[in-house]
């Protein structure tokens, strides 16, 4: 059968008209696996696990896992 691959419903954070922020779902993609990405800090760099995401037009993207909900199987 395949390795069967999950739905998720990807948010992301987004700036409201008060000037905050709001983390806001985006809409579903496929899940291909966790990864790794950093973000540099006076310190040195923080790293932070991560999804690696298929969106339905075929781009794939390397967000947060907080951001990333799993849906049910079908």
């Amino acid at each position: 059968k395949g390795t069967d691959m999950r739905r998720v419903m990807v948010s992301e954070h987004k700036k409201q008209p008060d000037g905050k922020w709001k983390l806001e779902e985006i809409g579903e993609a496929t899940f291909h696996g966790f990864g790794v990405d950093y973000e540099e800090f006076d310190s040195g760099p923080g790293n932070f696990s991560t999804a690696i995401i298929e969106l339905a037009d075929g781009t794939v993207k390397n967000v947060p896992v907080k951001n990333v909900r799993f849906l049910p199987a079908d």
